[in-house]
């Protein structure tokens, strides 16, 4: 069985939050593209900042994954870091929801990931954490930081985060093959039904079929024996209208031609100057001789 060895009540909270968590994650990309054309980020430490050009969030650093050894450190643990008084107090609060999810490895100031998580799961450590203990902790999204060597996990608190969605059917059809294509998933039957009830979406199984409403569309679900999707499919599920697209600014059309049969009119003809009198007084221009030869 895929997750094999790893924590089995740290895997099945996993499959409880990733895609609501895939979700707000995804929101959040959706927000900077939209508020900050895509900028790259950037996290300041000191004052658990971040910010994607003038776009800023209040983030606080959660941990970090060394994928050299596969290790985890928390930032609170981490003495190389200056945090923000509020970043360390995060710490107390994670011990103490360790304790309350039965999960005592994630009071230890570091651990080794894969007894914990399982192979797969490793490799994707800072989304698999920073997901559980954003949703856990209710913060409303969470972002990894890549550094290469290592990515490090930062939860996020915003407002802009915590619309109410418009159309939950139509998100869930959309982002949960998303989201289980994106991360590994081992049972999707129990991810989908979860994420479904996040949106207030009423989920129920039947027949190894599960049937997602909102009292109006439906979603429904398909699943092989391991609880993998076969086939998603919605029916009347409102959409959000198409983004129509930018007019283009109207081209100046070129001056118009003056048309000169009707436009200018005719000039009259310019009248003759009257002949003048030779002045009898003026002297006459002489002759030039003839050079012909007789």
């Amino acid at each position: 069985m895929e997750g094999a060895g790893a924590d089995e009540q740290l895997v099945a909270l996993y499959h409880r939050h990733v895609a609501t968590a895939f979700d707000r994650k995804l929101r959040l990309a959706e927000l900077v593209e939209l508020k900050a054309g895509g900028a790259k980020w950037q996290y300041t430490v000191a004052t658990a900042t971040l910010a994607f050009g003038k776009l800023k969030f209040e983030a606080p650093l959660l941990g970090t994954h060394a994928r050299g050894n596969d290790s985890w450190l928390w930032a609170w643990s981490n003495r190389n870091l200056k945090l923000a008084l509020t970043n360390r107090a995060l710490g107390d609060l994670v011990r103490v929801t360790a304790g309350r999810l039965g999960v005592p490895t994630l009071a230890h100031a570091g651990f080794s990931l894969e007894p914990l998580l399982g192979p797969e799961l490793t490799k994707h450590a800072a989304d698999v954490l920073g997901g559980v203990l954003a949703r856990e902790l209710d913060f409303d999204a969470h972002f990894v930081a890549d550094e290469g060597a290592h990515d490090s996990a930062i939860l996020v608190r915003d407002d802009r985060l915590r619309a109410a969605e418009r159309h939950p059917l139509f998100r869930v059809l959309t982002v949960f093959p998303k989201a289980v294509k994106t991360l590994p998933v081992f049972d999707h039957r129990a991810a989908l039904t979860a994420y479904a009830r996040d949106y207030g979406l009423t989920a129920t199984a039947e027949g190894g079929i599960l049937t997602i409403t909102d009292g109006k569309g439906q979603l429904t679900a398909t699943f092989d024996e391991h609880d993998r999707l076969k086939k998603f499919e919605g029916a009347n599920v409102a959409a959000p209208a198409a983004k129509k697209p930018a007019k283009a600014a109207p081209t100046k059309a070129p001056p118009k031609k003056a048309d000169t049969k009707s436009a200018v009119p005719k000039a009259r003809p310019a009248p003759k100057a009257a002949a003048k009198k030779p002045n009898k007084s003026a002297p006459k221009a002489n002759a030039k001789k003839s050079t012909k030869k007789r």
